[in-house]
């Protein structure tokens, strides 16, 4: 510590500060109260400003379209101190757009000399000033038209788990868009745009404002920047329907020979999405398809009856779900095969002694429907088709006859099946004797 004050005894560091700060306060003084004494400082950044726009609108039909984000750099001489608090708000460059009466480029002299261009700088002690740069600049005045155009509604949002939005639905078909004519000719339509913050996780319809986008013909964003609608606030109501995938059903009804405990239903689809107000969704369990008589019914698993699905009031099934429905009736413990038998024979009741039937047929497909276990072990050869016919009250020529079909197989382990394509016929070919037949038909399937 004794160094330093050492130090500043020997070079009489003290008066020599104090020298320097009185020079300084001097020369402020002396500089703050002599007006004669002058700078020259340049402020840059300062905003053009647009009077009369409303004349240019209101009387022309034109609007400023380029030329807002112009600025300029004014360089302005006075006293000192006159100048140290001088800022951008202290200054104002002024274009009077009602000097403007047709759409064009036009460019705005910066000089003293300009008809459109004034500076005004709100100090009564700057001397002079002028704008230093740029020495001009271009603004752009177009027409203003007025044009209606389709709106589409953009949802971004997404709902929660469990609903489904349907389509929005917005106040209005059209919008009426102003602005210059350049721009509004080029817009197609206008997109309704509802952002994900207002329409993420909704559980009940809902109306949001959206804002436009104004769209060109390649589906392109135009510039907005001098663009205003009507309405200029857009209502968007998103519908917000619960969502539940439920099971279809069907209520068998008992016939004389078909108890409903003995056969199954198989549906298809099992199950269908549908939607609706939470409130009638939340009492559902499943959808059903009414009654069914088993009496007007096959047991042929291949061949289902189609039946329409006919949802409850205020119920709507989602887009691309099933219309009808597919139901398969078997008997519980049953299987069903299909064959090809080629033992045939003929059974003519008639009496008539010179009527000759041949067979035609040498294969008939059959569809079995018995017990499991029991169709497990038998092939074609079990079956035996009879063709039943009276050749008298044909007679003479090619006709179609039913059939019959026997196994003897399960007849003596008491087991029964079911024919499931009773209405399968054969052709045979029927001649007086003496006659050619068409066919050489085989001992067997030969009768008279």
């Amino acid at each position: 510590m004794s160094k330093i004050k050492e130090f500043f005894t020997k070079h009489d560091l003290a008066h020599k500060l104090i020298a320097i700060l009185m020079a300084i306060a001097l020369w402020f003084i002396v500089v703050a109260n002599n007006d004669d004494l002058m700078r020259t400082n340049t402020i840059a950044n300062i905003p053009i400003t647009y009077t009369n726009e409303d004349v240019l609108e209101d009387d022309y039909g034109l609007r400023l379209i380029e030329g807002q984000d112009q600025t300029v750099a004014v360089k302005v001489t006075g006293p000192y101190a006159s100048l140290y608090p001088l800022t951008t708000n202290d200054i104002q460059v002024r274009v009077n757009l009602a000097n403007f009466q047709k759409p064009g480029t036009y460019t705005i002299n910066t000089s003293s000399q300009s008809t459109n261009c004034t500076l005004i700088v709100n100090s009564s002690s700057v001397r002079e000033s002028e704008i230093s740069t740029p020495n001009s600049f271009q603004i752009v005045i177009d027409e203003v038209i007025t044009k209606e155009v389709p709106v589409t509604i953009q949802v971004d949002g997404t709902p929660s788990t469990g609903y489904m939005y349907d389509d929005p639905e917005g106040e209005q078909d059209s919008v009426s868009v102003t602005g210059p004519k350049t721009v509004v000719n080029q817009i197609r339509k206008a997109t309704a745009v509802v952002p994900a913050e207002d329409s993420t996780g909704l559980t009940k319809t809902t109306s949001v404002l959206a804002s436009f986008t104004f769209l060109d013909e390649k589906n392109q964003p135009v510039d907005q920047t001098h663009l205003t609608s009507e309405p200029n606030d857009y209502s968007v109501t998103i519908p917000v329907y619960a969502v539940a995938k439920l099971p279809l059903t069907i209520n068998l009804i008992s016939s004389d020979t078909v108890d409903k405990n003995s056969v199954k239903a198989t549906i298809d689809p099992q199950e269908i999405a549908v939607y609706g107000a939470e409130e009638v969704i939340s009492k559902l369990t499943a959808i059903s398809l009414g009654d069914l008589q088993l009496s007007t019914v096959s047991l042929d698993e291949d061949d289902p009856i189609t039946i329409p699905i006919e949802l409850p009031a205020g119920v709507t099934r989602v887009q691309g779900e099933a219309t009808s429905a597919k139901v398969t009736i078997q008997a519980v413990g049953m299987s069903t095969r299909e064959m090809p038998v080629t033992r045939i024979t003929l059974q003519n009741s008639g009496s008539d002694p010179n009527l000759t039937a041949t067979l035609r047929t040498t294969s008939v497909n059959i569809r079995i429907q018995a017990e499991t276990a029991a169709l497990a072990n038998l092939t074609a050869d079990a079956f035996h088709v009879i063709a039943v016919f009276n050749a008298d009250e044909l007679g003479p020529g090619i006709h179609e006859v039913p059939i019959e079909v026997q196994c003897e197989q399960l007849e003596s382990s008491n087991s029964s099946f079911t024919l499931l394509n009773p209405d399968e016929k054969v052709t045979i070919e029927i001649k007086q004797t003496g006659e050619t037949a068409t066919t050489t038909p085989t001992e067997e399937n030969e009768t008279t």
